[in-house]
């Protein structure tokens, strides 16, 4: 039998906290039921009064003070470290956030509370999306914390559960391996496992509205980093502990330098400069709603706009009637154009106030009339100025290339 599901012998009823109980499942029965059967009717007490029997999982979740003598680790504490490892012998690097003391129906709540106002703004997606962004979505984070209260092992280990930030991650630590028939493999693929090893704690908390159904929270953590473009969760078990990763830099490598300037000048509205700049290799109908959360009018029209004015084309594969967009043949070799000189050009300027065409010529080694039409092209778009005249010309940088 699992560790929730043992009866203590040494616990009775008044060791719980029925009026904490009855608010937490509050949800479940509509405060009509009394709080003592619907504990027996999700399996969390067993028997009849008065010899009731305590179940692991009900002192986990609703125990009176100190809960702590029934299961030191049932808590959440949070910190924060400064750069992307903890240092050790150096304790200035990580600041103590704050820790949500058991029992699990008080800690939950405060520990969802405490990472949320540890998440910060995203400079890098509001600079991607036109828009202020949370480092990480919160459905995705709530659901890192909640899937480790949840899952981890409580019989092994009296360690509580950890959350981490760092500047480029935050890390969601449960104490204990992974439950027998799930692999990090299977996690890493976003296949839903159809195991827990706490499946009272489970269903208490799907019941109180923290939890979703079995393998939804899995799904949702995977579309909401997508639709945020971050990267996808990372899970690991190393030495007796499971971790989730959430990253916060945006997976987009391909909106590269220059090309928010070009876009900022295609005289569009918001959301298609944000899907532009956020899918600049594809896109379909269904990926614009969702990022700029429009409806599908709305979408098809602000896509045929993009068509009409020459910026995007659809293109519709041998299986899928879906068609996806993509930036038509001149649009897209300029900015692939961009994404090579770009970086050259700020390096040069890092190091000197002008550039010369003979500078250029050999920065790219191309041929004079070749290099002649580039510069030309990188003054038309606004990354480059032009002065002096005849053998004394050299160019300036502009605004647009500081972007």
């Amino acid at each position: 039998m699992d560790y929730g599901k043992r009866i203590r012998p040494d616990a009775c009823i008044a060791d719980l906290d029925l009026d904490l109980a009855q608010s937490f499942l509050a949800d479940a029965n509509g405060g009509r039921e009394p709080a003592v059967d619907i504990l027996r009717r999700f399996g969390l007490i067993e028997g009849e009064a008065p010899d009731w029997g305590i179940t692991n999982a009900a002192l986990l979740l609703f125990a009176r003070p100190p809960a702590r003598n029934w299961h030191p680790g049932a808590g959440i504490r949070v910190m924060r470290v400064a750069g992307t490892a903890r240092i050790l012998g150096h304790r200035q690097s990580t600041t103590w956030v704050g820790s949500a003391d058991p029992p699990l129906a008080e800690a939950v709540p405060k520990g969802l509370r405490l990472i949320g106002e540890q998440c910060r703004r995203s400079e890098p997606l509001r600079e991607l999306l036109l828009a202020d962004m949370p480092e990480y979505p919160a459905g995705a984070l709530r659901e890192a914390l909640i899937n480790a209260v949840a899952h981890r092992d409580y019989e092994r280990s009296r360690s509580e559960t950890e959350v981490v930030f760092y500047d480029d991650r935050v890390e969601v630590a449960s104490p204990g391996l992974l439950a027998e028939g799930v692999t990090v493999r299977e996690l890493t693929n976003g296949e839903a496992p159809h195991a827990t090893r706490n499946p009272l704690l489970v269903g208490a908390l799907v019941a109180a509205g923290h939890m979703l159904g079995e393998g939804r929270g899995l799904a949702r953590m995977f579309t909401e980093m997508k639709d945020s473009l971050l990267p996808a969760p990372r899970f690991a078990a190393h030495r007796g502990v499971f971790t989730i990763s959430l990253r916060n830099q945006p997976e987009v490598a391909s909106a590269g330098p220059g090309w928010k300037h070009v876009v900022g000048g295609l005289g569009i509205d918001p959301d298609q400069r944000r899907m532009l700049l956020a899918r600049p290799d594809g896109f379909t109908r269904g990926e614009y709603r969702r990022l700029n959360s429009v409806t599908a009018a709305e979408a098809d029209q602000r896509i045929r706009d993009l068509v009409g004015r020459g910026i995007i084309e659809p293109e519709f594969s041998d299986d899928d009637r879906v068609p996806v967009y993509y930036l038509t043949a001149d649009l897209d070799s300029t900015r692939w154009f961009l994404e090579e000189r770009v970086p050259e050009l700020r390096k040069h300027f890092g190091q000197h106030s002008r550039l010369r065409s003979a500078d250029y010529r050999e920065i790219v080694k191309l041929s004079y009339p070749v290099a002649r039409r580039e510069l030309g092209l990188l003054v038309e778009l606004g990354f480059l100025r032009e002065g002096g005249r005849g053998r004394a010309t050299h160019y300036l940088p502009t605004a647009g290339l500081r972007k």
